[in-house]
């Protein structure tokens, strides 16, 4: 028999939050997204037309990467790159997963 020794390989894990003051903020979050990295974005305290154009147009850069956006809370939302999977439905017995959404509508 052989002696072997298995090195496990862990890499550090980024999580991007932002609170964006405007549009220009937009391709820097798509090149998150671009690295694999997920978003959670609060657009609360901006302009609605505006966080209705960064939404849409980080929406539509999801989508190009075979990602997944669900809405946290009222205006906030994650924008996961496909290798991420949100799972959403904590029931009430504690911290168990009832189902997994993805691809649902997020301003639901």
């Amino acid at each position: 028999m052989q002696n072997r020794t298995v090195s496990a390989i862990t890499s550090a894990f980024k999580l991007v939050v932002i609170e964006p003051s405007g549009f220009e903020e937009c391709p820097k979050l798509v090149d998150s997204l671009k690295s694999k990295k997920p978003i959670i974005i609060n657009l609360e305290r901006i302009e609605s037309d505006t966080a209705r154009k960064i939404f849409d147009f980080l929406s539509g850069a999801t989508y190009a990467l075979n990602g997944n956006v669900q809405k946290v809370a009222n205006n906030i939302f994650v924008f996961a790159p496909e290798n991420v999977d949100i799972t959403a439905g904590v029931n009430h017995k504690g911290f168990s997963f009832e189902n997994e959404k993805k691809n649902s509508n997020p301003w639901k």
